[in-house]
């Protein structure tokens, strides 16, 4: 009974010591000064739009002096709502520790495809269709779309046009041949698109976007078929805009 009773008392020991310790780190974490702030940026390979001195710039934009200040008075919340601001940065988490380190990991924008419209500003689709204004600091390697483009609706994602241009950029980026021979798209006056390749000189109509999954399955048979056995050079133009068949001028 005694040895019981001892074992109890024991453990209450224990877990008054336990309180009294963390009560203890409580108070001290509360006056833990920020002595370090690490920026970690992810996506660098594809996309530098922003950088370590660049994160550090925008917080001294903004009056905000982080270093030397108390953990606790710093709202974390906060500086997230603000990284998310810039356009760049697709998602921010900021955390802390009893060291005094700060934290901040940063997911940016990648993009997809430059939007050079005739006439007007040209802007960046990233890979989840949000528009981006061009950057100073950084000129990715990515396809070019360019000539007679609506994006006057103002919407963060622009209207019919960009969306099919969005899915056309997306399939072909992914695509393991046509990532490499498509460097270019023009949209001339009646909307229809011009595919510009790579390799070889010819003129390829690619028409609307209509069906364009198969006028390029119809383009490929045809480098595969026919252009692997004549020549990259033997045709001017190269015409889909009739899915059922591919229309070739020689030159």
């Amino acid at each position: 009974m005694i040895r019981r009773i001892l074992k109890i008392l024991t453990w209450i020991g224990i877990a008054a010591w336990f309180v009294v310790i963390l009560g203890f780190i409580s108070g001290e974490a509360e006056q833990v000064l920020c002595n370090r702030i690490d920026v970690v940026l992810s996506d660098t390979v594809h996309s530098r739009f922003v950088t370590d001195p660049d994160i550090r710039a925008m917080f001294r934009s903004e009056g905000m002096q982080l270093q030397g200040y108390p953990l606790k008075e710093i709202n974390t919340r906060e500086l997230e709502r603000l990284l998310e601001e810039n356009a760049y940065i697709r998602r921010a988490e900021v955390s802390t520790d009893v060291t005094g380190r700060m934290e901040i990991r940063l997911e940016q924008s990648v993009p997809l495809v430059r939007i050079m419209p005739e006439g007007r500003q040209g802007f960046y689709l990233d890979t989840e269709g949000k528009m981006l204004p061009l950057s100073n600091q950084f000129v990715p390697h990515i396809l070019l779309v360019s000539g007679n483009i609506d994006a006057s609706d103002g919407s963060d994602t622009g209207g019919d046009q960009l969306r099919e241009i969005y899915r056309f950029c997306t399939y072909v980026t992914k695509h393991p041949f046509w990532s490499e021979q498509i460097v270019q798209l023009y949209v001339n006056r009646r909307g229809e698109y011009e595919l510009i390749p790579r390799v070889g000189a010819h003129q390829i109509l690619m028409g609307s976007m209509e069906q364009w999954e198969k006028k390029l399955r119809n383009l490929e048979l045809l480098y595969q078929q026919g252009l692997s056995a004549y020549g990259w050079n033997s045709y001017g133009t190269i015409n889909l805009k009739y899915t059922n068949q591919v229309i070739c001028t020689k030159r």
